[in-house]
């Protein structure tokens, strides 16, 4: 699977729909596969504390918008997620979304998560706020409504989040419970992410925004656009670094490297059977290795073949 990256856009579009849909044209030209929003009601997050309601209030998702971004970001052919924080905000977005993202904040919320894994869909579980207890919790709840569909998000809920707390070896941890792995990156820079890709994350979520200097809460450590696109380009490298897990000469070791390989000693028919007598050691070592002499002795071959020619295993039987 490819690397699955989520643009965080949050709270960053500043209330203006404008702004949002060209904040989600821009994470969809840098590369984004996914847009993430927060919908949530400042009212319910925040009851008795007035300063932090207002400061919600002032940076909330008008919920009638919802319709026009998921039609927006078909047509931009980018997927559309959203955190939520209440039941009423998780029925109402469930409807425009493939998949379900839960904040660390709601990782004990349990009515929440009861209904988001209900649904069925994907649940990508991001585990700030988490010791290993409540990550457990939830995988056996999963389990209990039947939902396997999880991806585990290493996070670290500061921001932006020192690299002595990123931990990142918590995924391998997490790979033993046999789910895809993800990192919701709350770090400045790469580092961060291209090392959690070489473990095996899959799933990447960074804070995005237009310009780190707008006002709100979440701007400030943002990735901006040409910052986007190059954590994208930076982490698609990283996989492709990784390569294959099969251990074996390259092509161009098979050509230039100082190794023999098994040729035909002269022109054979098909059905013969192998004997040493028909065969010869030259370089390079294009097909079967000398050293497998004895493995392809006794064998017929498939085709005709020609003298000086390689031996290729699927030639033979």
């Amino acid at each position: 699977m490819k690397n699955y990256v989520i643009a965080e856009i949050g709270s960053n579009f500043d209330q203006n729909k404008k702004k949002l849909f060209k904040m989600i044209h821009v994470a969809k030209v840098c590369g984004a596969d996914a847009i993430k929003l927060q919908l949530f009601k400042a009212n319910k997050l925040y009851p008795n504390d007035s300063k932090m309601r207002k400061l919600f209030k002032s940076i909330e998702l008008n919920p009638s918008w919802l319709k026009d971004i998921n039609k927006y970001c078909k047509k931009k052919k980018i997927d559309f997620l959203a955190s939520v924080f209440d039941l009423d905000s998780a029925k109402l977005v469930n409807k425009y979304v493939e998949m379900h993202k839960v904040a660390s904040s709601e990782a004990v919320n349990l009515p929440l998560l009861k209904y988001l894994i209900k649904t069925k869909k994907k649940i990508l579980f991001s585990t700030g706020m988490c010791d290993l207890k409540d990550v457990t919790n939830f995988l056996n709840l999963a389990k209990k409504l039947k939902n396997n569909k999880i991806v585990l998000m290493q996070c670290g809920s500061m921001y932006p989040l020192p690299d002595k707390f990123v931990n990142l070896n918590v995924l391998n941890l997490y790979k033993k419970f046999k789910f895809d792995i993800g990192f919701s990156d709350h770090t400045l820079g790469y580092e961060a992410a291209m090392c959690a890709s070489a473990i095996g994350s899959k799933y990447f979520e960074k804070h995005f925004t237009l310009n780190k200097k707008s006002k709100g809460p979440d701007h400030f450590f943002a990735a901006e656009p040409r910052e986007l696109k190059k954590y994208i380009l930076k982490i698609n490298k990283a996989k492709k670094l990784l390569g294959s897990k099969i251990k074996e000469m390259l092509p161009d070791e098979k050509k230039y490297a100082r190794r023999e390989g098994i040729y035909y000693k002269k022109n054979l028919k098909k059905n013969t059977k192998l004997e040493k007598k028909h065969l010869i050691f030259k370089r390079p070592a294009l097909g079967v290795r000398s050293r497998d002499m004895n493995e392809i002795i006794g064998k017929k071959i498939l085709k005709d073949v020609k003298q000086f020619n390689p031996v290729y295993i699927e030639e033979i039987n």
